[in-house]
């Protein structure tokens, strides 16, 4: 049986020597089955999604994968992570915030990873950014939907009047007071 690997990432590393800079080649991670659609990565972790619809977490030092994150049945397209969580969107629509110091350690069950699963947008679920009151995501639906962390059933969604607007139209839609324009919502087009 012939079993596909996608790798996640070839892993650069820039070195100077002798006043000179240099990218030298450290290493290849290997796990995913199918092709890899968005990473995250800040200081030895890598967070992974991909077309097998798994989420991978990587430690990079050692090249091994620290957890795989199963939970959305199509591809995984946008990750974001925290010191304290990851949140995931999938073609599936959904959107899964998941317990990162939980994924970190292997004696939790995988059962209680996935603390929450938003299932608001009506199409795939392209971007996403969050901050510690918010999750602004948006989808193939022309919506954009703001999900409170302060109050889980509180969704501030359907803002077709934010297609292909700015995002100072949050306001004038909306009346968030919360949100900060300037940063969550002008870096959605650099996530995932």
């Amino acid at each position: 049986e012939t079993h596909q690997t996608a790798a996640c990432k070839q892993w650069y590393q820039r070195r100077v020597r002798g006043g000179t800079e240099s990218c030298e080649f450290v290493r290849t991670l290997s796990g995913h089955t199918r092709g890899i659609a968005c990473l995250q990565y800040h200081g030895n972790l890598v967070v992974s999604g991909s077309s097998d619809c798994t989420i991978k977490l990587w430690d990079v030092e050692v090249g091994v994968i620290l957890r795989s994150l199963e939970g959305h049945d199509e591809l995984v397209r946008c990750i974001r992570f925290d010191a304290h969580r990851i949140v995931s969107g999938a073609y599936d629509g959904r959107i899964k915030v998941w317990d990162l110091k939980a994924a970190l350690d292997p004696r939790c069950s995988l059962n209680s990873i996935c603390v929450r699963t938003i299932s608001e947008h009506k199409g795939r679920v392209f971007r996403l950014q969050f901050d510690e009151f918010q999750i602004v995501s948006s989808s193939h639906d022309d919506t954009i939907v703001i999900f409170d962390f302060l109050s889980p059933h509180d969704y501030y969604s359907d803002f077709k009047c934010l297609h292909g607007g700015s995002p100072a139209l949050i306001s004038e839609c909306s009346g968030l007071s919360r949100l900060d324009s300037a940063n969550s919502l002008d870096s959605l087009d650099s996530t995932c």
